[in-house]
């Protein structure tokens, strides 16, 4: 028979919600992996998006294991050390399984998933749609940290909208997923102040840990039975799909001044540039903003230190330091 302290460590181990992680590589799955790791769940594996390679054949999974050379270094492991291994490696220290998978809905990677017996799927940036028959596996459900205020700006890159729409204001939802994108019950949501000139991977980075927090309170309130699910209302929803080319253009005349600042400044780093365009002469691709002004544009005009780089009248100029100086609707906006 088992003596009171063994009985005792059965109830404490059964009582450590068994999760599953989906991710991948980058900013915002590493501090919400991060932060599941120091909530002392049991964190059965991490599945990673395996991707398709044209002309090869892909398995619907494969065991990602640890190199024998890979020393996992602590500095490495650190969420603003930028490593695009180190969710791997922070695995692999802690002895987690992690798997690429091609083919969620495949019977082998379905098997696998059922074979750890998940109280909950957790999910922080994942490539692929979850079909329902993974859904359907978890105790709990699967929950979904998305950077936007849901119903509002669903899709698969929220934060490049967030700046697109020049918002003052976003924030984090946890939310139970179903087959549709984004749109399942809502566990817990809270704002996130879009300050000026702030970069994409700094927000997402604030997204990122503020939605390790609100994982882990979601997960203690389901597991506790006392989580509050509250239904998207679809009157107030909006989707965007993956930005397309001519979602970098920007006509400045059709802009404020502070909108194109910080769009500028939070998206000018991707690898497609920002094509400021002035009319059919007048167009340039920018990398980053430097400055704006609300001066009325008359005004910026005669205040102006440089020449026209396109016809009179295009709206944007180059300054003697090599900047450019474009002209919005409200103001100026100097870019480099």
């Amino acid at each position: 028979m088992s003596n009171g302290n063994e009985n005792v460590n059965e109830i404490e181990q059964r009582a450590r919600p068994r999760i599953i992680f989906f991710g991948m590589p980058g900013f915002f799955s590493l501090p919400v992996f991060s932060t599941l790791l120091a909530s002392n769940y049991e964190i059965c594996a991490v599945v990673l998006p395996l991707r398709s390679i044209p002309g090869a054949t892909i398995p619907p999974l494969r065991l990602r294991s640890a190199p024998a050379a890979v020393k996992l270094a602590r500095f490495a492991l650190q969420m603003a050390g930028g490593d695009p291994l180190a969710l791997l490696k922070l695995a692999w220290e802690r002895d987690i399984p992690v798997w690429e998978v091609s083919r969620l809905a495949h019977p082998d990677t379905v098997a696998m998933l059922r074979s750890f017996q998940p109280d909950m799927i957790c999910v922080a940036c994942f490539s692929q749609r979850v079909p329902s028959v993974v859904l359907s596996l978890p105790r709990y459900g699967c929950l979904n940290v998305h950077p936007s205020l849901l119903p509002d700006n669903r899709g698969p890159e929220p934060l490049f909208w967030t700046f697109r729409r020049g918002d003052a204001v976003t924030g984090v939802t946890i939310h139970i997923m179903d087959e549709a994108m984004d749109s399942g019950d809502i566990l817990l949501q809270e704002q996130i102040a879009v300050p000026d000139g702030i970069s994409y991977a700094e927000l997402e980075k604030r997204c990122a840990q503020l939605g390790g927090q609100l994982l882990v309170r979601a997960i203690d309130d389901l597991y506790a039975g006392r989580a509050h699910r509250q239904p998207q209302d679809e009157r107030l929803s909006s989707y965007y799909s993956f930005p397309q080319q001519e979602d970098f253009v920007v006509k400045p005349a059709l802009w404020r001044a502070r909108h194109l600042y910080n769009f500028v400044r939070g998206i000018g780093h991707w690898e497609a540039p920002v094509v400021v365009s002035t009319g059919e002469e007048g167009w340039c691709e920018v990398r980053n903003a430097i400055s704006y002004s609300h001066y009325a544009i008359d005004t910026a005009i005669e205040a102006g230190h440089g020449t026209r780089l396109f016809s009179e009248g295009s709206g944007l100029e180059e300054l003697a330091n090599g900047n450019l100086r474009v002209y919005c609707s409200d103001g100026w906006v100097e870019l480099r």
